[in-house]
């Protein structure tokens, strides 16, 4: 027999049962009035599955509440949820008076036994089983998604149509007022069971499509970064050609570009020769207000960062080691970055990029670019002829900027390249006529828009514009990322 709880969640006024325990999984439930204070849980909690966040969501709505409440004051039964543990997400319900008799009665033993059993089951999803008393029933009721349970209702009722009492090792409880028979005790269990898994389907089905919105305003946050990124690159190919034969003037100017793109204090190129104690340095950008006079200094004290074999990526949280602080610290720099390339010369050169000012953490995409545009210092400096240059730029590129890509000779019409996402996106589509015409890029404007393809049933975000291929022709260029997430999400708001 239960006696009074053991102890009580006051952060929450819920009773914890303790030692009742039941396997399965918390799901996402909040009430309207609490709606805006949860949804960052709720959202967070179905994407990642924490069962923590869930919980916590859980006892943050009232709609689990508000439920109970209705259901126990229309039937006389008296109730509360729990979660996969066992313990209460909801304060037990019914009339005061006689609710505190009913905890008492509850054998813990025989609850727990039922709420495991059916968090076990396959077939099994409520039940209900006579008491000590010939007159107090106990029912629970699981509901499940995706065949795991979520959440158990607990109900006990004291029917008033029991037909044998002599079986009983007690008499019939006495002085409820809140009575219900049996067949209305089954009927109460089986509806809160059935109203319970629609409004959890109907509130999953909401954060779905609101997490696969974020997921969509991410991605496409994340591509036009990228195509910032890509013109960043082009600008510095542009600068490259326009510079004629490769002089220490169009170096200085494509790290310019780079280094306040990339908001750096100092980006160089120089050269480690074997028998020399110094670097010699071919060309160096500074930000204002900056001096790196690096070349100045014999490097036996930065040898392990000046004649790095790989690519060197450092900075106030990555350089552990005591010898990498003292180092860093020596050099005047917060965050670096150096990266080997062949230039054709015996001699090994590198690119490097630094930060002094703040502590700066780099980022994956802040490395891809750097590491892109050292490519294309690399390749320029390596002698390579324009359309190596320009292949190298777009091929590399675009194929990892994380979007269905196309390019299509303005002068003919032909589709000449893709990457392999528009492949994978539309391997079906065998004629290379139909991705001209569903992309209408014989009309299309610069800039961006969305259009829908009803032969796959989703929408696109499409971004154009116009560029100067490998072979120096010009070309349309198109990026295409998914959006029916979102279009989705917003119709939900709106209907």
């Amino acid at each position: 027999m239960i006696n009074k709880p053991d102890s009580e969640d006051s952060s929450t006024n819920v009773t914890v049962w303790p030692g009742l325990k039941c396997r399965g999984l918390v799901t996402v439930l909040n009430s309207n009035r609490n709606e805006v204070k949860c949804v960052a849980n709720l959202e967070r909690a179905a994407g990642m599955h924490d069962v923590t966040l869930l919980i916590q969501s859980l006892k943050e709505g009232g709609v689990l509440e508000n439920l109970q409440r209705c259901f126990s004051k229309m039937t006389n039964v008296f109730l509360y949820c729990v979660d996969k543990d066992g313990f209460p997400l909801t304060d037990f319900c019914g009339k005061e008076e006689e609710t505190a008799r009913i905890k008492e009665l509850i054998d813990r033993e025989q609850l727990q036994n039922m709420l495991t059993r059916l968090a076990e089951s396959t077939l099994e999803d409520q039940a209900i089983e006579t008491t000590a008393y010939p007159n107090l029933r106990l029912g629970t009721a699981t509901v499940r998604t995706e065949g795991k349970p979520i959440i158990s209702w607990v109900a006990c009722g004291v029917i008033f149509d029991e037909e044998d009492t002599e079986d009983y090792e007690n008499a019939p409880l006495e002085g409820f007022t809140s009575l219900i028979s049996e067949r209305q005790l089954a009927r109460t269990i089986d509806a809160l069971r059935d109203m319970t898994d629609a409004l959890i389907k109907e509130r999953l089905s909401v954060v779905s499509a609101q997490a696969a919105d974020r997921r969509s305003r991410y991605l496409e946050k994340e591509m036009e970064e990228k195509l910032i990124r890509v013109q960043m690159l082009n600008r510095l190919i542009q600068i490259i050609l326009e510079g004629g034969e490769l002089k220490e003037n169009t170096l200085y100017r494509c790290l310019k570009t780079i280094g306040e793109f990339s908001e750096l204090s100092i980006a160089a190129i120089y050269r480690a020769p074997k028998n020399n104690k110094r670097i010699e340095m071919i060309s160096k950008w500074c930000a204002k207000t900056v001096t790196w006079e690096i070349e100045e200094t014999e490097d036996s004290v930065f040898a392990p960062f000046f004649r790095a074999e790989k690519t060197l990526v450092l900075s106030c949280k990555s350089a552990t080691g005591a010898k990498d602080r003292e180092t860093m610290q020596a050099l005047g720099l917060k965050a670096f970055i150096l990266i080997p390339i062949e230039t054709g010369v015996l001699e090994k050169t590198y690119v490097c990029f630094g930060v002094k000012e703040k502590d700066r953490v780099w980022e994956l995409a802040e490395i891809r670019f750097l590491s892109d545009a050292a490519k294309i210092l690399q390749y320029s400096m390596a002698g390579q002829n324009r359309s190596d240059l320009l292949g190298a730029r777009w091929k590399n590129i675009l194929e990892h900027i994380g979007a269905a890509v196309c390019v299509r000779s303005l002068k003919t019409g032909d589709i000449i390249y893709t990457n392999s996402e528009m492949n994978s996106l539309f391997e079906k589509e065998p004629d290379a006529g139909d991705l001209n015409s569903l992309l209408g890029l014989a009309v299309q404007a610069k800039g961006n828009r969305e259009f829908y393809y009803a032969k796959q049933k989703r929408w696109f975000d499409l971004h154009y514009e116009e560029i100067e291929w490998v072979d120096g022709n010009p070309a349309s260029l198109s990026i295409l990322r998914d959006c029916t997430g979102r279009k989705r999400s917003a119709k939900k708001k709106t209907t």
